[in-house]
């Protein structure tokens, strides 16, 4: 495989929530693939969602700083799947940011090989 590049933006707040989620819209240019997800930064974790949020029942998610056999027990099911790949490394770009400015980024576009 090549390498590729993830367009990653921040496209909203999720209304209503006690804590605050945010929206990112992710974009793999060089092939057309794209989705979104929702950041919960209360918990580390990032779900795979709609346009406005929603979050489906049997969707992807990536979760940050939970022990190693515990993200391998709740991540092996989406380690083949090519969304799922781009979906880690976008997330990984919005965590990374996070940790280092203490605030969701506007904007974390990513390359992976």
């Amino acid at each position: 495989m090549g390498v590729a590049s993830i367009a990653v933006r921040l496209v909203g707040r999720v209304p209503g929530k006690a804590d605050e989620g945010f929206v990112y819209s992710w974009l793999v240019p060089d092939d057309g693939r794209h989705g979104w997800m929702l950041f919960d930064p209360a918990e580390g974790a990032f779900r795979e969602c709609g346009a406005a949020g929603t979050v489906p029942e049997d969707g992807m998610e990536v979760r940050f700083g939970m022990p190693e056999e515990e993200s391998l027990r709740r991540h092996t099911r989406w380690e083949g799947d090519r969304e799922w790949r781009v979906m880690v490394t976008a997330a990984y770009g919005v965590w990374k940011q996070f940790q280092e400015h203490g605030e969701p980024p506007r904007q974390a576009h990513r390359t992976f090989h």
